[in-house]
């Protein structure tokens, strides 16, 4: 059985289009259940849900968030295999079977494949760009990287997904640490060739744009990660690179958007790495040469700001 959980708030004008693409994933090879959670919507998403209730399990719950609403539909979840939907994504047709066959035949716990990303243009869908990308390197660094799919695009076995839990503290981009830790616990990994989902963007209301959230995310998922990581002696000298690019990601835009944490992450990368020259900026190594990195950063932001 594969259990797809869709939690939705407030999506009434996408939420058809995604219940229907995961109805059409049946097919007589496996028991299939979709689950989609309403985290206490005030729109008419209850209404257009009601029409679904002999087809999915429909739970309503007070607002507590994306990541309460997947965590109560997997407690209610029975299959050995979970797809997470979000309530404005797609599933392509056939999806779930190939996935679940390819887990199956490999005894892997992820499966992932092609996106796309689109828009909605007077009710016509219109693609923005195709996603395709494998994880290469090692996979629990490219997970914290720069390897991300979204939930739609995965296949997990449940045996992994009860290792795992959604990180509340990580509103903006827990699905990419939910991803970064199966990852880090998952015996196998495999890749499904062919498109797999569709992922919508440039949503008024989307977190996933660039914000000042989004970059706090990032920082305090970089400080989590780390903690993980410090003691782990595999592969050790990456892994910390990994952190320290990631710093120097957020320090680079915490400069014009945020002091406060600007200052945390030199903070931060300094008590990891004491002393630390970079190497990849010209004018930051020489100007931490000459005057140390806490300076030489403040002296770029300065001239990203004003030159």
């Amino acid at each position: 059985m594969v259990s797809i959980i869709i939690p939705t708030y407030n999506a009434a004008s996408t939420l058809p289009a995604t219940v229907q693409s995961a109805l059409i994933q049946k097919d007589d090879s496996f028991k299939l259940e979709i689950i989609v959670v309403n985290d206490g919507s005030t729109d008419q998403s209850q209404v257009i849900l009601d029409n679904y209730c002999k087809e999915c399990t429909i739970i309503t719950t007070k607002n507590r968030g994306v990541s309460a609403a997947r965590t109560t539909g997997l407690e209610h979840a029975k299959g050995d295999y979970i797809q997470y939907l979000d309530s404005d994504d797609l599933l392509q047709p056939g999806k779930i079977k190939q996935q679940l066959n390819a887990l199956i035949d490999s005894d892997a716990d992820i499966a992932y494949g092609d996106w796309q990303k689109f828009t909605t243009i007077n009710g016509e869908i219109s693609i923005i760009e195709i996603i395709q990308k494998q994880i290469t390197g090692i996979p629990e660094i490219a997970a914290f990287t720069d390897f991300w799919c979204p939930p739609a695009t995965l296949l997990y076995s449940t045996r992994l997904v009860k290792q795992l839990k959604w990180n509340d503290n990580l509103p903006i981009i827990q699905d990419a640490r939910y991803l970064f830790d199966a990852v880090r616990h998952s015996g196998k990994i495999i890749y499904t060739p062919g498109l797999q989902a569709l992922y919508r963007t440039q949503q008024a209301n989307s977190l996933s744009q660039r914000t000042n959230a989004f970059m706090v995310d990032c920082y305090t998922n970089a400080i989590e990660v780390y903690e993980i990581w410090k003691h782990d002696p595999e592969n050790a000298r990456q892994k910390k690179q990994a952190i320290i690019d990631s710093l120097r990601f957020c320090i680079h835009e915490f400069s014009i958007h945020n002091k406060e944490y600007f200052n945390k992450a030199i903070n931060f990368l300094l008590q990891i790495e004491p002393g630390y020259i970079p190497e990849k900026s010209f004018f930051l190594h020489i100007a931490s040469l000459i005057f140390g990195y806490r300076t030489a950063e403040k002296i770029a932001s300065f001239k990203r700001l004003y030159l």
